[in-house]
């Protein structure tokens, strides 16, 4: 019975360096290979962790979360026994990450707070710290803090340079990318995404590779290529698709809606449209999709249906208006055309 303790600790410790370097397949194969009745308490916070992070992964994100919350629950316990804050850092970041990545980023602040803090308390460094500073650059990101966003990833990419590590490299860049252009440099944005190229090129990834088709095909319709950006868009999708990511072939769906549209093939975006919100995967989603459908019909003069569904989407994002700003603009933007071209 030892034994099978002894032996399940360095299975997880491997799990752990495996899901760091991206070695997704083999951190599962041995994932698998574990009973959870033989888990001892001291590594019950490894365990739910890792769990949460292969669910995290294939988009479960209910079940992720109740994952993630167990892990931190074992690990606080842990840390408040041996004052040992290393397993305890590593689920708070997560956890932030996580928050951050599924829409919560307010419920993720508390979590990286204290994940600061005891890395500031206990002096710890190397990849937890990168994660860390990673997750906060998310957090603030997704806050529309985007500035202090790239100012947490430039401290990721600092603290990896010295480390000569490539953590999260890859996605350290792609956040980047996506706050310029959030903040209209495009420019640095573009250099930023290809910059994730070359680490792909060393560091194989399916998933970041859809990622930054992703956000390329979103970058180059902002800027008007758009063949480029339906090249782009479609490898994502026929990435997510291989994968069965169903939340982000969604999102890919819609953005490919967004590019037909403004090149004039209506039914095409239309049609996306509809397939997106016959399926959806959040509410969000959904007021996202029938404002891209409301577009979509208002260029195709189908007026009363425009304004059908444009007023669905201001119904939703009204209720958290400050979250929402932007698409609450736009909305209020497609009704007034709307309103312009009809007595209604």
């Amino acid at each position: 019975m030892e034994n099978v303790v002894k032996e399940s600790h360095l299975i997880l410790q491997h799990i752990i360096n495996n899901i760091e370097e991206n070695k997704w397949e083999e951190a599962r194969k041995q994932f698998d290979g574990l009973d959870a009745e033989q888990i001892e308490l001291e590594d019950k916070s490894i365990y739910w962790w890792a769990s949460a992070r292969f669910s995290h992964r294939n988009q479960d994100f209910p079940v992720a979360e109740k994952q993630y919350l167990l892990s931190a629950s074992f690990a606080k316990n842990a840390y408040e026994e041996t004052n040992n804050a290393t397993d305890y850092v590593r689920v708070l970041s997560s956890l932030g990450l996580f928050y951050s990545q599924t829409g919560e980023a307010i419920k993720a602040v508390p979590q990286l707070m204290l994940a600061t803090q005891l890395l500031d308390r206990h002096a710890i460094g190397g990849v937890l710290k990168v994660l860390t500073y990673y997750a906060k650059g998310v957090t603030h990101g997704v806050l529309e803090e985007y500035v202090s966003a790239l100012e947490w990833l430039k401290r990721a990419e600092e603290l990896n340079s010295s480390l000569n590590l490539l953590y999260n490299g890859a996605d350290i860049l792609i956040v980047k990318g996506i706050c310029y252009h959030k903040l209209s440099k495009y420019e640095e944005a573009e250099t930023s995404f290809l910059k994730v190229l070359d680490i792909l090129k060393v560091l194989p990834n399916e998933k970041l590779e859809a990622v930054l088709d992703h956000n390329l095909g979103m970058l180059y319709r902002r800027t008007g290529r758009y063949e480029e950006a339906l090249e782009h868009l479609h490898s994502a999708l026929e990435l997510h698709q291989e994968a069965d990511r169903k939340h982000s072939i969604k999102n890919t769906t819609l953005e490919l809606a967004k590019v037909y549209r403004l090149i004039g093939q209506v039914e095409e975006s239309k049609r996306l449209c509809h397939s997106v919100i016959d399926d959806c995967t959040t509410e969000e989603l959904l007021a996202e999709a029938q404002y891209v459908l409301a577009e979509a019909l208002y260029s195709d003069k189908q007026y009363d249906d425009a304004l059908k569904n444009a007023k669905l989407t201001l119904e939703y994002f009204k209720q958290e208006k400050n979250k929402f700003e932007d698409y609450l603009i736009k909305t209020y933007e497609v009704l007034l055309k709307i309103y312009e071209k009809t007595d209604l």
